[in-house]
């Protein structure tokens, strides 16, 4: 059976493009009668803000989820301690190393990255450098005195592997990533301690045995890194995890993109869900016309749309929704 999940991140408020990628989700899982499940990615501090509004806005849409072993949802915030046992058999393997550079990307490490994010991959200044998590802490610490601040603590850093990884995407076909040069080794645990989006991500995608993500297509580079994060789990062969499944099958899907070319995010706060709701917009006519963005009939019956949804008729390039798209969302 097919087991698809919503992970939504509560730092932010749901826009359309959230919703539209939600939606595809939910219809491909509902559509061979498969189960979805709800995990609600929470890994910043205050990383549960608009958590109240995100479940609200996901029941005014209609997208409903099923439980997964006796809970409504996860969060991932509740999740440390099996994050924090496999990043140590990682650590003891020799196949994760302490890193303590001060990079940007270390800071970025909590959330999905984006295309906005990429930089230059990490030059592996941190690898054999260390014998083990004291010494480095050791040498942050009096770094740290030296410069006159307090010290930032010890990342952790997955090694990944030279060869390629390849995977073939639902709407992009065959991918081949050489991760050495794209991305460099790949940060697992941040510097306060928190784990990586990258690495809990893969964790908890494997433990509910998830076999299909759907995610918007500036994530399609960062398949590679997480599937790296899954060849080091394997390795571990874990009793902390269950058995393996399978790797899942991606789908990248088209962004949603505001009147300034760029993808819909936090600063485009009139497109919220949330926003539509109070603006009188129904959830009817919202599904409408996400339906419409999908190649699928215009019309709000989820049911329906669940029955005829099929990847062929999804259009391979971004959509549009700014002043104009909002504006006819309030005509009957």
């Amino acid at each position: 059976m097919l087991v698809g999940r919503l992970a939504p991140s509560p730092t932010g408020l749901l826009h359309v493009g959230n919703a539209r990628s939600l939606l595809l989700a939910w219809l491909a899982a509902r559509h061979v009668g498969g189960a979805i499940h709800l995990r609600i990615e929470d890994l910043l501090p205050d990383g549960d803000l608009h958590l109240p509004e995100l479940l609200a806005d996901l029941r005014w849409l209609g997208l409903d989820w099923d439980p997964w072993r006796g809970h409504d949802f996860i969060r991932q915030s509740a999740r440390s301690p099996l994050y924090d046992a496999l990043l140590a058999d990682l650590l003891a393997r020799g196949d994760v190393y302490p890193c303590v550079c001060t990079r940007k990307d270390i800071d970025l490490a909590a959330r999905a990255p984006h295309v906005e994010d990429k930089g230059a991959a990490y030059p592996g200044t941190c690898r054999d450098r260390f014998a083990n998590e004291q010494e480095a802490l050791a040498f942050e610490q009096i770094r740290a005195q030296q410069e006159n601040r307090p010290p930032l603590g010890v990342a952790l850093r997955l090694r990944v592997p030279d060869a390629p990884v390849t995977f073939v995407d639902l709407l992009h076909g065959p991918q081949r990533v050489v991760l050495p040069r794209d991305s460099g080794d790949i940060v697992v645990r941040r510097k306060d301690g928190g784990v990586a989006y990258m690495f809990a991500v893969v964790v908890d995608d494997w433990a509910m045995a998830v076999s299909q993500v759907v995610r918007g297509d500036d994530l399609l580079e960062v398949t590679g890194q997480q599937l790296a994060v899954y060849q080091a789990l394997q390795r571990l062969d874990s009793s902390h995890l269950p058995p393996f499944a399978g790797l899942p099958q991606y789908a990248h899907v088209p962004l949603v993109l505001g009147d300034d070319g760029r993808r819909l995010a936090k600063r485009n706060q009139s497109l919220h869900i949330g926003a539509l709701r109070r603006d009188g917009v129904s959830a009817d006519r919202l599904r409408r016309w996400l339906a419409t963005s999908v190649g699928l009939a215009p019309t709000g019956d989820l049911a329906e749309l669940a029955r005829s949804f099929d990847w062929v008729s999804l259009p391979r390039a971004p959509m549009r929704f700014g002043t104009q798209e909002r504006a006819e969302l309030d005509t009957p």
